[in-house]
């Protein structure tokens, strides 16, 4: 009986302490993906969260750096970019995009970079 009382109250505060998914993940992540995210035990919702508001930077194009293959983007503006806002995913490997109308490069980190950096912060 209190085993059972046990792992019901463990279960419950399991739920509890779940991490929900942010409102702006919705933009790039469809309702099924965030669901399995907050379910697959790894974190992976905890990542997205974070990177909401941290995946993201411009960096000045290094002179001489052929930058032709990676796509152009169109920023709204530079001040508090968010991959979602452009309907980006946060994936295995550091992306890079040509910000039209600049010399600059739109930086998108890769999960792993970001699961670095929230572990250093702790």
């Amino acid at each position: 009986m209190k085993k059972g009382l046990l792992i019901i109250l463990l279960a419950l505060t399991q739920q509890l302490v779940a991490q929900k998914a942010s409102p702006a993940l919705s933009k790039s992540y469809s309702k099924t993906e965030l669901q399995a995210f907050e379910q697959d035990g790894q974190g992976t919702i905890n990542v997205l969260n974070y990177a909401v508001d941290h995946a993201c930077y411009t960096v000045v194009i290094p002179e001489g750096k052929e930058v032709s293959q990676f796509p152009a983007i169109s920023l709204k503006s530079k001040k508090d970019i968010r991959f979602t806002d452009y309907q980006l995913q946060i994936i295995d490997r550091t992306q890079y995009f040509r910000i039209e109308g600049s010399n600059e490069l739109l930086v998108v980190k890769s999960i792993n970079i970001l699961k670095l950096e929230m572990q250093n912060k702790k």
